[in-house]
């Protein structure tokens, strides 16, 4: 979590609440978490990543992973990816959901459960449940199957035991099986 003042200058108390985070959630020293910001059990904020609640108030659910360099204005449920570089931005992201590695989900977007973002998509619209979405701007490709929302839904939970590893809780990283 961090806060920036001038040089020289303390920071006066913010007219914002401080971030709400579970004791199960996990934030790098990298990242910057500030205002109303809660974080459910589970949940990590990797390196860079910004959620910034200064305006309005966000909310990360149980076992979600907002990953590197991620900047996040918005409502996240349970059980979702955001990739490395994306943007939520003014939106919702319903459970089981990846938001891909650079995409962008914009002002009053509600990304549907199990739905999948494209890496590098800007989504200007409402995504369906389990909606694969791609392009600029982002349009429906085909409806993901139980199995591929499932996956999704593992991607999150291996993000879990990744953070646990960084806490030192664990030695296992949740992707072992996964590499070649």
């Amino acid at each position: 979590m961090s806060s920036s003042t001038r040089p020289g200058h303390s920071a006066p108390a913010p007219p914002w609440p401080s971030p709400q985070l579970d004791p199960e959630a996990w934030v790098h020293a990298s990242a910057v978490v500030v205002g109303a910001v809660s974080l459910a059990a589970g949940s990590s904020v990797w390196p860079t990543a910004v959620l910034r609640g200064d305006l309005a108030g966000i909310a990360v659910g149980c076992n979600s992973n907002i990953q590197d360099g991620a900047v996040l204005h918005g409502e996240i449920e349970d059980h979702v990816t955001v990739g490395h570089r994306a943007v939520v931005h003014g939106a919702t992201i319903r459970r089981c959901a990846l938001v891909g590695i650079g995409a962008v989900v914009l002002n009053g977007v509600t990304v549907g459960p199990g739905a999948l973002v494209a890496a590098g998509a800007v989504v200007t619209r409402d995504v369906d449940t389990a909606a694969l979405v791609a392009g600029i701007p982002a349009r429906a490709i085909r409806t993901l199957s139980a199995a591929e929302v499932e996956d999704q839904r593992d991607h999150a939970a291996r993000y879990v035991r990744l953070a646990l590893a960084h806490t030192g809780l664990t030695h296992t990283t949740g992707f072992e099986a996964s590499r070649p």
